[in-house]
Order: C-alpha cells, then structure tokens, then sequence
C-alpha cells in the first residue's frame, strides 16, 4: 500500500483567483440524474468525535495516480482544512488508474479505521463494495470528482458533476471561441477512455459540441500520459488532416495536443485548443498562444468542503442545528445533514486570466 502523509509537504503556492464565466453557462446544461438522498437505515453511524481543539482525527483518501499535477489543487483543499480543524491526512491509492487495485487498498485502508474516507472511484463498480463496507462499519464516506454507481453507500458526492463540466466546456467552445465557425469544425478528442469521470466529460462535450454542429472526427486515448499524449495526438493529425479542434478531458490531454501542433510544425490558430484542469506546464501553452483556454474545477474547494462535511458528520454539528428539540442521544438516529449531490461548477481559463491560476509559473 502506498501511503504519505500529506500535511508534512512542502507547502504550494495559494489558489490563484478565479473567474464566474461557469455561473453564465450553467443555466444551460442538462442536470444529471438525482443521487440517493441518504445511506440505507441500516447503516450503522460513527458516534460523535473530540472537538478541533481535542486530540487530532485521522482522515484517509482514496484515490490514484497521485503524480499528475491535477492532485495540488485537492492537497490545497484537504491540507488547509486539516489545519483548521486538527485533522491528520493520508493519501493512498494505485499509481495509474486501475480501479481493481484501488479497491484493495481501499479495502486495506479500512481495516485501520479511520475517522473518515475521501474518495474518488477509479471504477463506479467496483469501488461499490468497499464504500459499503466502510458505511457499515461505522466509517462515513464522502466522494469528490466521480461517483460510484450504488449511491447508498457514500454520504454525499462533491465536485464538478462531470456530464455537466463536458457539456459547459463544450458549450463555451462552441458560443465564445468557435462561434460562426462552428460548423466547419472537425474535432479530435482526447480523453481517457474506461475511467467512469473522463467518459461522463465526454459523453457532455461531445454532446455541447454536435448541438453547436462540431464534427467529431475521432477520439483518442492520451493515458494522463505526457509521453503517450503527444504520440497519439500526432497520429490523429496525420490520419486525418482536417482536424482543426482538440479538446480534451484532462490537463496532459491539452498539453500533449499542444506539443503535437508545435512538433509538426503548425502555426498558432491552425488548430484550436481547449483542455480541462490547470496543471501549470499546460497553462504555460495559454500563455504562449498554442491553446485557447481550459476548463477548471473547482479542486481546491471540493477538497476543503469534503473534509468539512465529514467533521460536520462526525460532530452531529448539523444535525443539532437542525433538530433542535432532539434529544443528543437521538443524533444518531436522525437523517445525515451531508448534501448528497454538490456541484462545484466550472471556471474558464483564457489568455486574458490565465496569469492568476498559476501555481507557480514556469520560466
């Protein structure tokens, strides 16, 4: 099992400021289906934590792939929230996304009962089992990023819903950059085809794209990879010449699709770019006039509010403030106060605010 402990990094640099143009957009996209409003009754609920003040709580999260530059933004999130309210954090989970090996480590990791889970499902289906077996062992599970598909087991599901985050990207494409354009514009798309969050950005931006009368000329599998990324990229353009849009559906996506058009000798607006996420080395190619834009989560506040409404959870808090004639003894028998379904939106990255999501800008 790979295991760090998170608040002993080396700090990263604050969030940079963001930008509202999702607010303007989100009227517009499908609402996806409502999740399960609450665990089954049966599910037994952990009993009331020491207050921030008191000895530290020890939460865990279950992810993948924690190498890409993707994760800062969440650390930010959990790191800044753990300090506030005396909460230990460890990261476990594969170095790629293979959703059988997740479920192991998760499996593992409740065996050292935690206070709490964060998690983020490499697989909605097979990551059900665990999640049902942290709930009923007392341990609550919140999900950020993507979902599993047995929404009982987990409290609540924070982050970019990612049907809707596609489709607001795919519509900002399609009314702000391409415009009368539209029409004529023959897509390649690039994504990580099997990872249940990629195919729900998909399914949306391809959706957004065919209303406005994009043509999807052909969908690639980048692999989150920075070396695999520009090859299939560069193959894509070669097979088919017409391509004149790359979207993609995470941050190596956009930049490796960048790389490609520098390599084969393009000049900047031959082919439109747009990416998803905020890894600074993609950013850098915002700067530089290779890509258009990029569509960013909201990482660092799923992060935080996730580690919050676990706390909240485990302190009753909500529940005290929203039964106040029961009785304390009655806290657990009251329904969660966690949302079952938070969306946290998209922001729009552009030459004219790329400077303010840095990180830490490259040379």
């Amino acid at each position: 099992m790979e295991e760090k402990s998170v608040l002993s990094r080396r700090s990263v640099l604050k969030l940079g400021m963001a930008t509202g143009a999702a607010s303007l957009l989100a009227a517009c996209a499908p609402s996806p289906p409502t999740p399960a409003t609450s665990a089954p009754a049966s599910a037994p609920i952990t009993a009331p934590k020491p207050a921030a003040g008191g000895n530290p709580l020890n939460f865990v999260v279950v992810g993948g792939a924690f190498n890409i530059g993707w994760w800062i933004d969440p650390r930010m999130g959990w790191t800044a929230a753990g300090k506030e309210l005396n909460i230990n954090f460890t990261e476990v989970g594969p170095v790629d996304f293979n959703g059988a090996q997740q479920a192991t480590m998760f499996e593992q990791v409740i065996a050292k009962k935690p206070d709490a889970i964060i998690h983020t499902p490499l697989d909605p289906d097979q990551l059900i089992a665990p999640c049902q077996k942290a709930t009923e062992a007392g341990i609550p599970v919140i999900i950020f990023n993507s979902d599993i598909r047995d929404t009982r087991w987990r409290l609540g599901l924070i982050g970019m819903q990612n049907y809707n985050g596609g489709y607001l990207q795919g519509q900002y494409i399609v009314q702000k950059v391409l415009k009368d354009k539209a029409k004529a514009a023959k897509a390649l798309i690039m994504t990580i085809p099997g990872v249940e969050n990629h195919e729900s950005r998909k399914a949306g931006l391809t959706k957004a794209l065919q209303e406005g009368g994009v043509t999807i000329a052909q969908v690639v599998n980048d692999k989150a990879d920075y070396t695999e990324g520009p090859k299939v990229a560069t193959a894509a353009l070669q097979a088919n010449p017409d391509i004149n849009l790359i979207v993609a559906t995470d941050a190596t996506g956009g930049e490796s699709a960048s790389r490609a058009v520098v390599e084969l000798g393009k000049k900047k607006g031959d082919i439109t770019i747009f990416g998803m996420d905020r890894d600074d080395s993609m950013l850098k190619f915002i700067t530089d006039g290779w890509m258009v834009g990029t569509a960013v989560q909201r990482n660092f506040v799923e992060l935080y509010q996730a580690t919050y409404y676990a706390y909240w959870h485990l302190q009753r808090h909500h529940e005290a403030n929203a039964f106040p004639g029961a009785p304390k003894d009655a806290y657990t028998k009251l329904p969660s106060q966690v949302p079952p379904w938070t969306d946290t939106g998209v922001m729009f990255a552009t030459l004219d605010n790329v400077d303010y999501f840095y990180h830490k800008k490259p040379a």
